[in-house]
C-alpha cells in the first residue's frame, strides 16, 4: 500500500502536497463546482477545507496562499481544497468504473501511522477547532489513499514493461554502476608504458594507485589518485564505459583512447541495477506525470467546471485560481 499523496509531506513536516500552492474564493452557489458527472457542494467543500485547515495546522502553516491585499485565507483555503476535491473526484470517477477500492484495514492502518506521528490528541483538538469530525478525517484519507491506487494504475498502463525488459537487456549501460581507477595520459605509447607497469607481475592496486599520483594527468587525481567512485556508467564517456562494461572486476585494460587522452583503466566493481528495481523506478517517474496528465485530459474533455465566484481551474498547474477582481 503507497501512502497517501496529501498526508504523507505533511508528516514530513514539508507541508507540499500535490496541490502546494492552490488557492480559492468566497462561498457561491450550492455547487462549487461540476466535476465528472457530480456536484461538488458547498458543504462538502466547507468540509474538506476545515481538514485541510487542522492538517495544515499541525505545521503551523496557512492552508493555501493569498492571492493579493483583498484575498483572504479562508477563500484561499477553499481554493486549495476544491481543487484537491477536484481530483478526489475524478480519482473516485475512474476508481468505480475500474474496480479499483481502499480496503478498511488499510485505511486504518494508515490512519493510525498518521496519528502516531501527529498526536492523536493534537489532531482531534485541531478537528474540533475547525468544526469537522474525525469521520470528516477518515474520509479525506480514503480519497487520498484511493487517488494513489488511481496514480499508480494509470503509471501501470502507462510504462511498456516489455520494452523497459528489452531495454534493459540490450543496453546495460543505463543500468550500470561502475567503480573503477585510471591512470589517464596523452599518447598512447605513454599508455602502453603505463599498461606494461601495472600489469608486471606482483603489481598491486597499490602500486597502480601510486603511479596514477605519478603520472596521470586527470586533475583530480592530486585528490583521488586515479580512484573513481562509483559512477553510473552513463557518466563516463562512453569509450570509458564500453571498455569498463566488457572487463570483470580486477582486470586492467588495454589502452583506451577518449576526446580526454588515453586512460588505463583497473575495474574494481561493477554493479547492474535488478530488472524489479529498474521497474519500481519507471513507475514512480510515470505516476510522477500520469495522474496530472490525466486530469488535464478530463479537463480538455470537459469533466471539469468550476463556479466563477471560486475561480477557474487551472490545467497547467492544476489549482483554481483566484477570480478576476
Amino acid at each position: 500500500m503507497h501512502p497517501p499523496r496529501r498526508l504523507v509531506p505533511l508528516v514530513l513536516g514539508t507541508v507540499v502536497l500535490v496541490l502546494a500552492t492552490a488557492c480559492g474564493g468566497a462561498a457561491g452557489p450550492p455547487a462549487a463546482a461540476h466535476v465528472a458527472g457530480t456536484d461538488v457542494t458547498d458543504a462538502e467543500l466547507a468540509v474538506t477545507a476545515g481538514v485541510f485547515e487542522s492538517l495544515f495546522g499541525l505545521q503551523h502553516a496557512t492552508c493555501g496562499r493569498t492571492d493579493g491585499a483583498d484575498d483572504t485565507a479562508a477563500a484561499a483555503c477553499n481554493r486549495y481544497s476544491l481543487a484537491a476535491m477536484i481530483q478526489f473526484r475524478l480519482a473516485q470517477d475512474y476508481a468505480s468504473k475500474n474496480h479499483i477500492t481502499v480496503a478498511d484495514a488499510d485505511l486504518q492502518q494508515t490512519i493510525d501511522g498518521f496519528e502516531s506521528q501527529v498526536g492523536k490528541a493534537t489532531l482531534a483538538t485541531l478537528l474540533q477547532t475547525n468544526n469537522v469530525t474525525h469521520d470528516d478525517f477518515a474520509q479525506l484519507v480514503r480519497l487520498s489513499l484511493l487517488e494513489n491506487e488511481v496514480a499508480n494504475a494509470l503509471a501501470t498502463a502507462k510504462v511498456d514493461l516489455p520494452q523497459l525488459r528489452t531495454t534493459y537487456q540490450q543496453h546495460p549501460e543505463q543500468y550500470a554502476t561502475i567503480t573503477a581507477d585510471h591512470i589517464l595520459v596523452k599518447t598512447k605509447a605513454e599508455a602502453e608504458t603505463v599498461y606494461q607497469q601495472v600489469t608486471r607481475p606482483g603489481a598491486t592496486r597499490a602500486d597502480f594507485l601510486k603511479l596514477a599520483k605519478q603520472v596521470s594527468i586527470d586533475p583530480s587525481v592530486a585528490q583521488n589518485s586515479g580512484a573513481l567512485p562509483a559512477t553510473p556508467a552513463t557518466k563516463f564517456v562512453k569509450p570509458f564505459a564500453d571498455a569498463a562494461l566488457a572487463m570483470k572486476p580486477g582486470d586492467i585494460s588495454r589502452p583506451v583512447h577518449t576526446p580526454f587522452g588515453w586512460h588505463v583503466i583497473h575495474l574494481v566493481n561493477e554493479q547492474i541495477t535488478p530488472f524489479a528495481q529498474v521497474k519500481d523506478q519507471a513507475l514512480k517517474q510515470a505516476q510522477a506525470n500520469a495522474f496530472s496528465d490525466w486530469v488535464r485530459q478530463q479537463d480538455q474533455a470537459g469533466a471539469i467546471d468550476v463556479d466563477p465566484s471560486f475561480g477557474r481551474f487551472d490545467p497547467a498547474t492544476l489549482q483554481v485560481t483566484s477570480p478576476p477582481s
